[in-house]
């Protein structure tokens, strides 16, 4: 099985300016055989401008003769979706998060296991380069870690979405509109344990689920790689009526703090995003483009200095576009049984830190 004959559950904006074009670029290792989405507009973009059979629910692209499914539905669908597949025995890319609820994770591992099919979660970030040449400059380094930060701002999606041609799918009935908030709802109040609303929800489900989902991972990569695995929350906020969030986490025990923020900057056409880990010997900064600017590198820049002198040094290792590189590792867990670099497990631990993140911001 050299090359995969995939279906894509989702034609939302992200399927339709990076898995679709991705997965047809791929063809060499994909067969991408349709798409399904209950959006009759979604449906015609694809099928108009990527020649892509497609279909309007999940069963009927269940049915169809698949390797593997790609879900990138509404976030409050990705459980449901991943279980109705590996019951299919298919093998499964979702986008993140996988879930609202760690327990359903537990649930899904469990499900995972019967089938013995990869999942993998679409953290697109840990296949970026600069990120694998992070982790070689913090070889070792665990025991002198002293500061993470992370800051991140976000424009509309029109300011990061421009360039590219996409169609919003706007004729969804307000029947599975509605449905869909009373499920994420029921998702989140079983993740938090209690019901909450208004900005701290909006927050929860969009600030911390998910945009910062992918900063924790990233995170929680550069924490298992220095053998640190303690990280706990101590304070969380939602403010500015939800256009802004930020989270507190103590590493270690004492060794170190965590803080991250998100601020939506809708009138500003710049999107930033810079993760830096601070040690008591240097500092190692990653500076991330928009996700929709494919091909551009992240910079990877590392301060240190010995005795008064200080330098500077940016680092670049190829253009190598994330959003690729991580088809290219499903491809490679399905078919050659390459370790999965971001699977169940590691969504369960972001989302346990998140629940308990949110937990903090409720109270």
């Amino acid at each position: 099985m050299s090359r995969l004959r995939i279906g894509v559950f989702g034609a939302g904006m992200v399927a339709q300016v990076e898995h679709v074009p991705n997965l047809v670029h791929l063809r060499e290792k994909f067969e991408l055989v349709a798409v399904a989405d209950p959006s009759a507009k979604a449906r015609d973009f694809i099928a108009t401008r990527f020649g892509v059979a497609t279909d309007p629910n999940l069963d009927a692209l269940l049915a169809r003769k698949l390797d593997a499914v790609l879900i990138a539905a509404p976030d409050f669908a990705h459980v449901s979706a991943v279980e109705n597949a590996l019951k299919a025995g298919l093998h499964v890319l979702a986008e993140k998060p996988l879930c609202y609820d760690p327990k359903d994770a537990e649930r899904l591992a469990e499900i995972q296991k019967a089938a013995g099919k990869v999942v993998q979660v679409a953290y697109m970030k840990r296949f970026d380069p600069s990120y694998a040449a992070a982790l070689g400059l913090i070889e070792g380094l665990g025991a002198k870690l002293r500061y993470i930060s992370v800051e991140k701002s976000e424009p509309d999606a029109g300011y990061q979405m421009g360039h590219h041609f996409y169609r919003a799918s706007d004729d969804v009935t307000q029947e599975m509109i509605t449905q869909g908030r009373a499920e994420t709802q029921r998702q989140v109040t079983a993740a938090l344990g209690k019901e909450i609303s208004g900005a701290v929800f909006r927050g929860y489900t969009g600030a911390f689920c998910s945009s910062l989902v992918h900063d924790v991972n990233l995170v929680h990569g550069f924490l298992d790689h220095m053998g640190i695995g303690r990280v706990e929350a101590s304070a969380a906020h939602v403010f500015a009526a939800a256009e802004g969030a930020s989270a507190t986490m103590r590493v270690g025990g004492d060794q170190a703090l965590w803080q991250m923020v998100h601020i939506n900057v809708p009138h500003l056409a710049e999107y930033r995003e810079r993760v830096a880990l601070h040690f008591d010997d240097r500092i190692v900064e990653l500076i991330f483009p928009a996700p929709y600017l494919n091909h551009l590198p992240t910079r990877l820049i590392l301060q240190r200095s010995n005795g008064h002198r200080y330098e500077t040094t940016e680092i670049r290792d190829g253009f190598t576009e994330p959003y690729i590189a991580e088809l290219e590792g499903f491809h490679a867990a399905v078919t050659r049984g390459e370790t999965v670099k971001t699977g169940i497990a590691h969504a369960a631990k972001d989302m346990t830190l998140i629940a308990s993140i949110g937990k903090l911001a409720a109270a």
